[in-house]
């Protein structure tokens, strides 16, 4: 029978992972202050804005915003209500999208007719 520790320990010692971690800039050294503080959710969104990530309900948010502006824009210039209601549901079907990938916190509410200039200050 083999033993699983030391062919595990075998693999390890012949691909050299444990130099490669050794010789890592940050190896060693302890984790910063501002890593323990908020939540994790935070944090990793804060270190992944600082590497040039953004998740992708950013950009829906974005989206949403611009098309809620476009639809006010129509409803002042005196559009068409059917266009008005097009606008408004593909912005809700923007939105459920939205609230199925953002944290529970960020989720917002469906617009309405009546609604969408209060709306729209909650998405600037």
């Amino acid at each position: 029978m083999c033993n699983r520790n030391n062919l595990i320990d075998q693999i390890v010692n012949d691909s050299k992972i444990d130099d490669e971690v050794k010789n890592s800039p940050g190896f060693g050294k302890p984790f910063p202050k501002s890593f323990f503080s908020g939540d994790l959710y935070c944090n990793f969104l804060k270190i992944a804005k600082d590497a040039g990530y953004l998740p992708p309900w950013i950009n829906l948010q974005k989206e949403i915003k611009e098309s809620i502006a476009l639809t006010l824009n129509m409803i002042e210039q005196n559009g068409s209500e059917f266009k008005i209601k097009d606008s408004i549901d593909e912005i809700n079907v923007k939105i459920a999208k939205y609230n199925d990938a953002c944290p529970p916190n960020m989720q917002r509410g469906k617009i309405s007719l009546k609604n969408i200039s209060n709306q729209y200050k909650l998405w600037e």
